[in-house]
């Protein structure tokens, strides 16, 4: 019991306190049980593990790799994949073990932190004036209607790639964070991508695929909850209209696994919400 603690909490083996309570057979008492997991939770080895899992949850080492489109992209510097993966993980410490609030709060959460070339690349303008170490900074989104929360940080929002997939982010929702599933195509179908005609809105192109009858039965249920983040381009970005001058939208549908009815939201914070 000693050991499955341990490793649960802290990723390791136990320390010699535990040991000593295992080997004094007291850890069949639930109050000393309890007593020693509140004592390993307040450890930094619980935090440090505990960042493993939203890493892990989140596949925050994909960042090592991002190499973006330079002609599309040609503002982007690779530091900025390092910047997003220490905002996700500062953020979570900060919800979670500083302010210990309940893990729902990771959806909504109004504060970041970001170094000051994440802040411009996503177009914060003041800080809340709390500084953290090697020049990152904690900024209050309470007033920003497009930030706050894992959904808008861009270690979450490339998961599209450069084109900002609806199909890859909607399938993200579904199934890391609604834990949902949806089955591969029935052998024989015709899974050959609908044409897109050029100067179409990523919702556009969506769109047509949900309306397909091939493609329809699936995609419905996962791509309407990546409509939210269609202003935020391939690496995170906001902007209100693409490259070729369409007005985006954030406003789409969620349907619970399981529900009945979809929920409407108008914003990618009802959204989070």
């Amino acid at each position: 019991l000693a050991v499955r603690l341990s490793y649960i909490i802290w990723g390791g083996p136990p320390d010699e306190e535990l040991m000593e309570v295992a080997d004094k057979n007291e850890l069949q008492y639930p109050f000393v049980l309890r007593e020693q997991v509140q004592r390993m939770v307040q450890d930094e080895r619980a935090v440090a593990h505990s960042s493993k899992f939203i890493s892990e949850w989140l596949n925050l080492g994909r960042l090592n790799n991002m190499r973006p489109n330079e002609d599309k992209f040609p503002d982007w510097k690779p530091e900025l994949a390092a910047d997003m993966r220490e905002e996700t993980l500062s953020f979570f410490k900060e919800v979670v073990w500083n302010q210990k609030r309940p893990l729902g709060d990771l959806m909504n959460a109004q504060i970041t932190f970001a170094s000051s070339e994440l802040a411009e690349h996503y177009g914060l303008v003041s800080t809340d004036g709390t500084a953290t170490v090697d020049g990152v900074a904690r900024y209050d989104l309470s007033g920003n209607p497009y930030r706050g929360g894992l959904l808008t940080h861009g270690s979450v929002l490339t998961v599209g790639g450069d084109e900002a997939s609806m199909v890859t982010r909607g399938l993200f929702v579904l199934h890391d964070l609604l834990r949902g599933t949806v089955k591969p195509p029935p052998p024989g179908l015709d899974t050959t991508p609908i044409p897109a005609s050029p100067g179409q809105s990523n919702r556009m192109i969506s769109m047509a695929r949900i309306g397909d009858n091939a493609c329809g039965g699936c995609h419905e249920r996962f791509e309407p909850l990546a409509f939210a983040f269609e202003k935020f381009d391939g690496v995170g970005a906001f902007h209100e209209e693409d490259e070729y001058g369409n007005a985006l939208r954030e406003d789409g549908e969620l349907t619970i696994p399981g529900a009945k009815k979809a929920i409407r939201y108008e914003s990618v914070a009802q959204l989070a919400d």
